[in-house]
């Protein structure tokens, strides 16, 4: 009884923010012990498939057309450890590759090791970004885990920086995501104490928000995210006479 009232009241760790939920210090040091790139390390420490989530994403996105045409200049946010990141550039070979990272030590990782450009993030929007300016602007598990109105300003944000022709990928949790069997996993996992908790953002309300502001709905498919899915989806805006 002592112990469990000892357990409740004794200080507990403080959580890791989910801008920081890979582990940098961690994660890089098991990647080089096990002989693996980062990239490789994550994805072999969270599936057992031979297609993992980035592959299907990836994938995905080349079967909806992103990398139909050259892509001169991607905008990414949260890239992280940099897993979307390095594929895509092998993808479209952008000549300028920004990233809005909030974690400090991933995005000075990042820029050592791709060479890519670090923007200055405000936690709301793509301030250092001009409109109509982006070929790409993508967010890979991301939004799942952040607040409904900071989703909601970073996809408007989104819409703004893509340039006529431009596309915009991401992955939110929507209605689909949330399915009896999808729910039981969910439940079953018992995510009461993670660090994060997932957010449904509406399927029919995303579309809109698009639409409102020049950019149709390609496509959308399912992802894997433990314990259940995301739904990544893709748009794209029309040129000026297009609207």
């Amino acid at each position: 009884m002592l112990n469990a009232v000892l357990q409740r009241f004794a200080p507990k760790p403080k959580r890791r923010p989910f801008s920081e939920f890979i582990a940098f210090k961690e994660t890089v040091k098991a990647a080089k012990a096990a002989g693996l790139s980062v990239g490789d390390y994550i994805e072999r420490k969270h599936t057992t498939d031979s297609r993992t989530p980035t592959d299907m994403t990836i994938d995905g996105m080349a079967s909806l057309g992103v990398f139909d045409t050259p892509l001169e200049r991607v905008c990414e946010l949260g890239p992280g450890s940099g897993r979307y990141l390095e594929r895509t550039k092998a993808r479209c070979h952008a000549k300028t590759y920004e990233v809005y990272e909030t974690s400090a030590e991933w995005r000075d990782w990042l820029v050592a090791e791709h060479g890519i450009t670090p923007r200055k993030c405000n936690g709301v929007s793509l301030s250092e970004t001009a409109s109509d300016s982006v070929g790409l602007v993508q967010a890979h598990k991301l939004f799942p885990g952040l607040p409904f109105l900071t989703t909601v300003s970073y996809l408007q944000e989104m819409a703004r920086v893509a340039q006529s022709g431009g596309w915009v990928v991401f992955d939110i949790m929507t209605e689909a995501c949330f399915t009896a069997n999808y729910l039981k996993a969910w439940f079953e996992a018992r995510p009461w104490d993670w660090d994060w908790a997932p957010h449904l953002v509406a399927r029919d309300f995303t579309v809109r928000l698009f639409q409102d502001r020049g950019l149709a709905l390609v496509g959308s498919f399912e992802v894997p995210l433990f314990p259940a899915v995301t739904e990544c989806m893709v748009f794209r805006k029309s040129a000026p006479s297009e609207h």
